[in-house]
């Protein structure tokens, strides 16, 4: 072991930024969990023997999150864990094995929603037999350790080892990349990268979407956390798809960005959204590497000005997220994470990723040969909790295949269809782009706008009142709405307050409540006087 194994080394990106976000949002714990169907007879201790192999293998696996005295964050790698913690092995007792499915499935589900322990190990595997031929591996990896793409590689990996332990050739030592030295090597470029990091004005980014639903009061409790819907593009509609993105000169993906960004400019009054996608940061020399690797990067994109515009608008989109990518590739997500948090709370919101897209493209990939392979057998339909919407996408040779997730507190059924419905209508006919589904503003609504005259958050003023006054330190209060000298708009209130009361008290516990509420701002300039009796 050298000295930066005993010493410990520095976090990727990725993994800062999902530190980060965990202490803000502790329920953000989470992990990459998939099953898979082993069929055909399994020599168990030979299959343990793999695993074995494959946690030393991979210092992913065996990593630990310290935080130093001073504050800093730091990982180091600890060794293998003895072999009885690498693996629990369960015979389940099913009367089918169309019940053994279910109760596979039903495991996945509840284990993908609960929060994982920081200071358990990275990974935890299980291995459930329902006959000697048929068995269930379910495997789950804290995402603080393990992306999407390192996921594959390890279950690849594992069953080249098992194939080879099967012949009699146990696979030993570390892959050709480690991953201390990848995350050492790219540390080095961020801190490189972190010392010339520009100023980025990202006061113009939206801090929350939000959506006109079209419907008063608040939804009715469905006991899940989010509404999902499904629907495929295939045959004629995946060709017209990509007979657009191709007319348009821009590539699927954008095309489906554009789509998106149109269909829920169709459900609110904002001229800007933040989109996030995760963009893997791997270089070349680290694309075998498992680790965590993927940052969170928003896409900030405005809504057509005219027909004009729309013609040209996926390219534009394109560039958009194109520019987007460099910058978290070019200069410090960490510091671009907390100008963005910094310069959102100036228009009233914390910050919240509440639309995100996740594209993937299948290649060389049929849906139908996909949907055969093992794995796909115990895939469970996880009840998900979103802030907003969410898209995963799967893009096949012969299909199109759209997973979207909708907050059920912010939409009642009718309205989650009618944007999907949408969505797939933008898909494949941009002429669709232009409708409008938003509601008449009411009265006590105002836009906050910027210098341009973009609208990019709106504040119920009676609402804001409201919450001011229900403070018990709150006497009086008036909220109005400010025009600066270059045009932009803001939100100002007047307070009157008892002893020990401060502007900087009222504005987060204004932030507090525009969590539940995204009518609900702190105003830019909160000014608090004593109150008169």
């Amino acid at each position: 072991m050298n000295v930066v194994d005993q010493d410990g080394f520095p976090l990727t990106a990725g993994q800062l930024q999902h530190y980060h976000m965990m202490k803000g949002n502790p329920e953000l714990r989470t992990a990459i969990w998939s099953s898979y169907r082993i069929s055909g007879a399994l020599v168990i201790d030979r299959f343990i023997d793999s695993v074995d192999v494959l946690v030393a293998r991979h210092e992913a696996l065996r990593t630990e999150i310290v935080q130093e005295p001073g504050g800093k964050v730091r990982q180091r790698v600890v060794g293998p864990p003895d072999r009885a913690r690498l693996l629990t092995c369960e015979r389940v007792l099913s009367r089918s094995e169309d019940q053994f499915n279910r109760y596979i499935r039903h495991l996945v589900a509840s284990e993908q929603t609960k929060g994982w322990d920081a200071g358990a190990l990275p990974f935890r595997f299980r291995l459930f037999q329902y006959a000697p031929t048929v068995h269930a591996f379910v495997a789950g990896f804290s995402h603080i350790a393990v992306d999407g793409v390192g996921n594959e590689i390890l279950m690849r990996d594992l069953m080249s080892i098992y194939r080879e332990a099967m012949r009699g050739h146990v696979p030993s030592g570390p892959p050709r990349q480690r991953f201390v030295e990848s995350a050492v090597r790219q540390a080095a470029a961020l801190e490189r990268r972190t010392r010339r990091a520009k100023a980025y004005d990202l006061s113009g980014v939206p801090p929350v979407t939000q959506f006109q639903t079209g419907s008063l009061g608040p939804r009715v409790d469905t006991g899940t956390l989010s509404r999902n819907s499904r629907f495929s593009l295939a045959d004629e509609e995946l060709a017209a798809l990509r007979q657009l993105a191709d007319q348009h000169g821009c590539t699927e993906f954008h095309w489906i960005l554009a789509a998106f960004a149109m269909t829920i400019f169709q459900f609110t009054q904002q001229d800007r959204l933040k989109i996030s996608i995760p963009v893997n940061l791997r270089s070349a020399a680290d694309r075998d590497v498992v680790g965590m690797y993927v940052v969170a990067v928003p896409v900030v994109i405005n809504r057509p000005a005219d027909l004009d515009h729309v013609r040209r608008y996926p390219r534009e989109v394109g560039t958009a997220m194109l520019r987007a990518t460099a910058m978290y590739q070019m200069d410090s997500p960490e510091l671009l994470d907390e100008s963005l948090a910094a310069q959102s709370e100036g228009w009233g919101a914390r910050c919240l990723h509440d639309l995100t897209i996740n594209y993937r493209k299948m290649l060389r990939v049929s849906r139908r040969s996909f949907a055969q392979m093992d794995w796909s057998e115990y895939q469970a339909q996880i009840d998900y909790s979103f802030p907003g919407v969410g898209l995963r996408i799967l893009s096949f040779g012969d299909a199109l295949d759209v997973h979207a997730v909708l907050n059920s507190r912010v939409f009642s059924d009718d309205t989650a269809s009618g944007l999907v419905e949408a969505l797939r209508e933008n898909l494949t006919s941009p002429d669709c782009w232009t409708k409008r589904r938003t509601q008449a503003v009411p009265g006590e609504v105002v836009a906050l706008k910027d210098a341009s005259g973009s609208t990019v958050v709106s504040a119920n003023v009676g609402k804001v009142e409201e919450a001011l006054l229900r403070h018990p330190l709150v006497r009086t209060a008036s909220v109005f709405r400010e025009t600066g000298r270059s045009g932009e708009t803001y939100l100002c209130a007047d307070v009157g307050v008892r002893e020990g009361m401060t502007e900087d008290s009222l504005r987060e516990y204004l932030l507090e409540l525009g969590a539940h509420s995204s009518e609900v701002l702190a105003p830019s300039r909160i000014s608090a006087s004593p109150a008169t009796s």
